[in-house]
């Protein structure tokens, strides 16, 4: 078992939709349609979708609202193609190469809402806590970030060895991930309004969040 699994490269990018598809048996395209549907999206949004990846995600954020522009950012060489192709025939979205572990070239205050999907947990806690920090910079007050990744409640001690298997098949950080308390985390950097929506026996949590005003 890795320690991350941040970039995805190869076979695995290459066919990731359909993998996520085939090891959630068939559920992933009801979770995620279900999950981007709840998203606080709305017309001339501005949206940055953090680890992208084959812009899945963003193709159906864009169908949220009208004329909402979607910054996909990766670092994936495999999954940059992928967007640029996707971008070629889907105008709302803008393919951006960059790492979330460095300061993102995004002005302050300039976004309505960031996002990220089974992301944040790839990343060491120092890293995490950065990441989100870059977020706040550049969303506007009272802009909303929305995350989708594996809900803190869950006690592996006491969870079902199914669980348990799937936590050891994931990368170390994804079981570390889940000893943080999010909200509080994220409160720290000043965020506010929580709201949630759970989904595989309330494995996986959408979070949405606020800047303060």
């Amino acid at each position: 078992m890795a320690r991350t699994k941040i970039e995805v490269k190869g076979f695995e990018a290459r066919f990731y939709d359909y993998l996520m598809n085939l090891i959630t048996l068939g559920y992933y395209p009801y979770f995620i349609n279900s999950a981007i549907k709840s998203l606080p999206v709305k017309d001339n949004f501005l949206i940055l979708d953090a680890g992208a990846g084959t812009g899945r995600n963003a193709s159906l954020i864009s169908k949220q609202a009208e004329d909402i522009k979607i910054v996909c950012m990766d670092i994936g060489k495999e999954f940059l193609k992928q967007l640029a192709k996707k971008s070629e025939k889907n105008k709302s979205l803008l393919p951006v190469k960059a790492s979330l572990k460095s300061f993102l070239p995004f002005r302050a205050n300039s976004f309505d809402m960031t996002f990220m999907c089974f992301v944040l947990h790839g990343f060491e806690h120092e890293e995490r806590l950065f990441v989100l920090k870059e977020f706040y910079r550049i969303l506007k007050p009272g802009g909303y970030f929305c995350l989708i990744d594996y809900n803190d409640e869950i006690n592996l001690k006491k969870a079902s060895i199914i669980t348990k298997i799937g936590f050891y098949l994931e990368c170390d950080l994804a079981s570390e991930f889940i000893t943080h308390n999010w909200e509080k985390e994220l409160s720290k950097i000043g965020f506010k309004n929580f709201n949630y929506k759970f989904y595989f026996g309330k494995k996986v949590r959408l979070t949405i969040c606020q800047k303060e005003d």
